[in-house]
């Protein structure tokens, strides 16, 4: 019993982890290099990554604090366990992979490859019944 349960927390972690690098993969190599951002706090961050040149990971990490209480107050200390490790593992890889070159300087293509890169990592990340600062959804049925 126990080192079932063991298992499936490894596996979950492995999960979020893998969804984490692909979706930090999207943001760092193609969006933000060609000035391209998704909406809610990762816009948000953006801006202040431009104006102030403060890593994106970080930033994403700070303006994440207040939902994390209301996750934890709405959602359970499960789903704000993982929430947390989501967020906290994409804003790690998000400023490692910010140091490397970018995939593409198109626009266009930056745009595409981009959705479709992040949203195969957030399904990975939501498919774990976790969450990163795209994902949050406090009407779901977790």
């Amino acid at each position: 019993m126990l080192l079932t349960k063991i298992k499936t927390i490894l596996l979950q972690l492995i999960k979020i982890t893998f969804g984490t690098i692909i979706m930090a993969i999207s943001t760092s190599l193609l969006l933000l290099p060609n000035q391209l951002s998704s909406g809610g706090f990762s816009g948000i961050a953006t801006i202040f990554y431009y104006l102030f040149k403060i890593p994106l990971g970080t930033i994403i990490l700070l303006l994440n604090i207040p939902l994390f209480l209301i996750t934890f107050i709405k959602k359970g200390k499960y789903f704000f366990c993982n929430a947390l490790i989501g967020t906290a593992l994409l804003s790690f890889f998000i400023n490692y992979f910010d140091r490397f070159n970018p995939l593409t300087k198109d626009r266009f293509l930056a745009c595409i490859y981009g959705g479709i890169i992040s949203g195969i990592g957030s399904a990975i990340i939501l498919k774990t019944k976790s969450s990163t600062r795209r994902n949050r959804s406090f009407n779901s049925n977790y």
